[in-house]
């Protein structure tokens, strides 16, 4: 049986004493983590909720959310993360679709949980999480999280074995960011996430002593999954409430961080902040990224810039738990054999099934591009009320990701893009990384997005968007030239436009192309 709070049980029996989470100044051993949670459990089972039922939570990260990821399902319930940098009205519209009776919010959206108790008839209970009392806007019934944590302080770790959920059950529902349309409710359960967390954890190398930065927003799965993964082998997380660069080198600092999860934008930031210098990464292991593909000239640069540090990377989806492929730390030393592989997301997991197939599904020869296909069992329950919308993204048995790429002669997967952004020029097909890794490698520019733009001839004209270095100089005639070098002409940029400070990002800390193209295309 899989349960996944049975892994930090286990953990408050073996080392009760050892630090688990660490959140702005404050320890908390294992043995305080899994008591927390069998009490807010309780606290949960008084206001009548049910398995099955859904518990959202609203805030930034803490180790209040980290224990939300658990404490529904000790009583058969669904833990639902809300993405905070939702509208309002895209916050009612997610909670009318999963219908949650509770909802847990923290100092940062007290405001905001204010509204959604008045305007979301499902909510019946609010819970504020922080150390001090909450505002006047909030209701007065308003039930307080350290207070139910000391009223249930002594429920038994037993207390729940007969409504508890497990194996294939769903643990958690994480709402897809919506750039494609209506946010869609992805279900992910015990079984998935124990997949990801030890078999590609495996592959990271993580260690019980780790000490492990987490700094993404946890509505997310990308950072999401290092909290189970943290559960999974028993190691230190740090948690940082959200992104901040300089706070987070100071982190990595202070607390010896062994391992650390970044975005290619993350990284960019720590490498251009003009503190960089100044801060100590020497206890750093491994450095994990994904989300989106990492520039090889930003990779060549942090390479260069903090030696010994090694390097993986993993490619994946919330549909997957997530990973679903693997650049592990050997493939990243410079002068290995498979150097040439640091464009590629690694290699299928040992659990996954990839194929590359053409939009009748038809599997394609190695170097081809086409959709990536995947099945195996880190794939999700569906969505949430969407039967039709899971069997189309599972026709034939296979996940089907929009992300499209082709595997090499050895196995090794590169990504070219999403099929939803291929730009078809004049006829001919331009995957955008393509063109973004190649203005990556020119040394004036910083950040590269490339978006395919309505041409009354071509159908569509290949578009860059272009951040440069501080201090930079370049013309759009210079950087269309030094494309043209590299790559194909037609895959290069016909024409740029020069973005003033760093490219804005989407809720999941990807550059924000939709918004991009919106300013661009009037």
């Amino acid at each position: 049986m899989i349960h996944f709070p049975d892994y930090i049980r286990k953990h408050a029996f073996r080392r009760p004493n050892h630090r688990a989470l660490h959140f702005e100044g404050r320890d908390f051993t294992w043995a305080q983590y899994c008591a927390r949670l069998h009490g807010i459990a309780q606290a949960l089972v008084d206001l009548g909720v049910a398995p099955g039922d859904r518990v959202a939570y609203l805030g930034q990260n803490s180790h209040w959310i980290a224990e939300s990821y658990f404490s529904p399902s000790l009583i058969g319930a669904i833990s639902v993360p809300l993405n905070y940098r939702l509208a309002e009205d895209e916050m009612v519209e997610v909670i009318a679709d999963c219908t949650p009776e509770v909802l847990i919010v923290d100092r940062h959206f007290q405001d905001r949980a204010a509204a959604l108790m008045q305007r979301c008839p499902s909510l019946k209970h609010l819970i504020f999480a922080d150390w001090d009392a909450p505002d006047a806007v909030l209701p007065g019934d308003t039930l307080i999280y350290e207070d139910l944590v000391k009223t249930h302080s002594d429920v038994s770790v037993d207390a729940f074995t007969d409504r508890a959920s497990r194996n294939d059950d769903t643990i958690i529902i994480f709402y897809t960011s919506g750039t494609t349309g209506v946010p869609k409710g992805v279900m992910l359960s015990h079984a998935n996430m124990m997949v990801n967390a030890t078999a590609a954890g495996h592959l990271y190398g993580f260690q019980e002593n780790d000490h492990i930065l987490l700094s993404g927003p946890l509505f997310h799965l990308g950072s999401g999954s290092r909290i189970y993964t943290h559960a999974a082998y028993g190691s230190t997380l740090v948690i940082q409430p959200k992104f901040e660069v300089e706070e987070a080198m100071e982190m990595i600092q202070d607390h010896r961080i062994t391992t650390v999860t970044l975005v290619p934008t993350m990284l960019n930031m720590i490498m251009d902040h003009p503190n960089f210098d100044k801060f100590d990464f020497s206890s750093i292991r491994c450095l994990t990224y994904g989300a989106a593909p990492m520039p090889i000239r930003l990779i060549e640069r942090a390479m260069e810039a903090i030696p010994g540090l090694t390097f993986c990377q993993g490619y994946g989806m919330t549909e997957t738990s997530p990973v679903v492929t693997v650049l592990p730390p050997a493939d990243h030393v410079p002068g290995n054999p498979n150097i040439d592989k640091l464009g590629s997301v690694g290699k299928p997991v040992l659990y996954c099934e990839v194929r590359i197939v053409d939009e009748n599904d038809n599997p394609l020869p190695d170097g081809q591009p086409g959709e990536v296909l995947l099945r195996g069992p880190q794939v999700m329950n569906g969505y949430w009320k969407r039967p039709e919308d899971t069997a189309h993204a599972m026709r034939g048995g296979f996940y089907h990701t929009g992300d499209a790429g082709y595997l090499d002669e050895d196995g090794y997967l590169f990504l070219v893009g999403r099929t939803k952004e291929l730009i078809i020029s004049g006829g001919e097909n331009v995957y955008p990384i393509e063109t973004e890794n190649c203005l990556s490698k020119h040394p004036q520019v910083a950040q590269a997005a490339v978006l395919g733009i309505p041409h009354p001839k071509w159908g569509e004209e290949v578009h860059a968007v272009v951040s440069l270095r501080e201090g930079a100089t370049v013309t759009a005639e210079e950087l269309i030239a030094f494309a043209k070098e590299k790559i194909a002409g037609y895959k290069a940029p016909r024409g740029i436009t020069f973005w003033q400070g760093d490219l804005p990002l989407s809720p999941t800390n990807k550059i924000d192309k939709k918004f991009l193209k919106s300013q661009i295309v009037k």
